[in-house]
């Protein structure tokens, strides 16, 4: 059994288990930081120190200044500050060029910034899952306010070259949101690397509870606030602290750094997993080409019904995601720009490994995956080269 509880769990894109270390820091806080973090009373003070204390790690496993970590709900909250206030920042007609395989809460807030007068141009990846750095100089103007490109693609776990596109946007006076929610903990994320303006991440695919997130926002840069209330965080954000989950999140980064999730046995555990796959359904194939996220496996099995393959897993105990955990069976955006053929598209499953994991949840998810093809109404037919 893993980590969750509940047979075979491999959609860890979709959400992590939250590691026993950090379970007990959250109930810890929970109990013991009783206060308002607003409030100057002693309750109040320790509520601000437990929090400026997980600020300081969350920066220091970020490559931040501790100034510039901004506590908010989650990845979709910190995305559409970025997106939406990045807008409203200057007066004067803004353009936002997002990549087209981005998270919808990007996608989202980009469209609604469209609606308010913006002009979004949308630009779609190369065939093998890439956003082209020629593509990206094309697509800028005078008046670009916001690039937004992910690290990695939660769906596909392609990584797009993010260092590379903040260097072009630096260079013609362009910020960049990274959204990194997909990538933490999985490969190093250090926003001077990136060289990026805004960062993005969430506590839940981090080993930590749901409710929690961070914006990155590099220091000399402005940007309203979103969410509005009695001036909690330097005014930058309203409402109070979730002091719990923020004490839980930074002990998730300690333990980031002491090595705990481990991404190379991630690693190995997803490469068994792909050669098991091709083993029991020759005709499955990979969406995208190129470095990707070591813990995740895009797979389309040409001929199925993703679906249908989904709810027969489910039924068995295994855990695996049609397209993203949230996609509720809909053609997955990311592929359709990326212009998988539809056959490709409406048979691809997200498999994504994390710790906990053993062998025998793996060994189990290729028996009833096997079980599953062999049972369904329609069969694979032979191989269908990656496009």
């Amino acid at each position: 059994m893993t980590a969750a509880g509940r047979g075979a769990y491999l959609d860890f894109n979709g959400s992590t288990p939250v590691d026993p270390q950090v379970r007990a820091a959250f109930l810890r806080a929970l109990d013991g930081a009783l206060g308002n973090a607003s409030a100057a009373h002693a309750d109040g003070l320790a509520a601000r120190a437990a929090i400026d204390a997980a600020r300081r790690s969350i920066a220091h496993g970020l490559g931040a200044d501790e100034g510039e970590i901004w506590f908010t709900s989650g990845g979709t909250e910190s995305n559409n500050w970025a997106v939406l206030e990045s807008v409203a920042a200057q007066p004067g007609p803004a353009h936002l060029v997002v990549s087209s395989i981005e998270h919808k809460s990007v996608l989202q807030s980009a469209r609604r910034a469209q609606e308010r007068g913006a002009a979004v141009t949308f630009l779609d990846p190369r065939p093998d899952g890439r956003v082209d750095l020629a593509d990206l100089e094309r697509a800028l103007r005078p008046n670009t306010r916001l690039v937004a490109l992910m690290l990695a693609n939660n769906e596909t776990g392609l990584l797009q070259p993010v260092a590379e596109a903040a260097a072009l946007c630096r260079s013609r006076g362009v910020r960049l949101l990274c959204d990194a929610v997909a990538a933490i903990g999985k490969i190093p994320v250090d926003v001077r690397t990136l060289g990026c303006d805004f960062l993005s991440i969430s506590a839940h695919k981090l080993y930590a509870p749901k409710g929690v997130g961070v914006l990155y926002i590099r220091a000399g840069v402005h940007l309203p606030p979103l969410i509005l209330g009695c001036g909690q965080q330097c005014g930058m954000r309203g409402g109070t602290e979730n002091t719990a989950g923020v004490v839980a999140l930074g002990v998730a980064f300690e333990r980031l750094a002491q090595g705990a999730f481990d991404p190379a046995r991630t690693a190995r555990r997803c490469a068994w997993l792909w050669d098991a796959i091709r083993e029991i359904c020759p005709s499955a194939c990979l969406n995208g080409a190129g470095a990707r996220l070591p813990n995740t496996l895009s797979v389309a099995f040409p001929g199925y019904d993703a679906t249908a393959l989904q709810a027969a897993l489910a039924e068995r105990g295994v855990s695996v995601s049609a397209g993203a955990a949230a996609s509720n069976g809909a053609l997955s955006h990311v592929l359709s720009a990326m212009r998988a053929p539809e056959e490709l598209a409406r048979g691809t499953l997200r498999f994504s490994l994390g710790a906990g994991l053993e062998d025998a949840d793996l060994e189990l998810a290729v028996r009833v995956l096997a079980d599953c093809l062999r049972r369904s109404t329609t069969r694979a037919p032979a191989p269908v080269a990656v496009p």
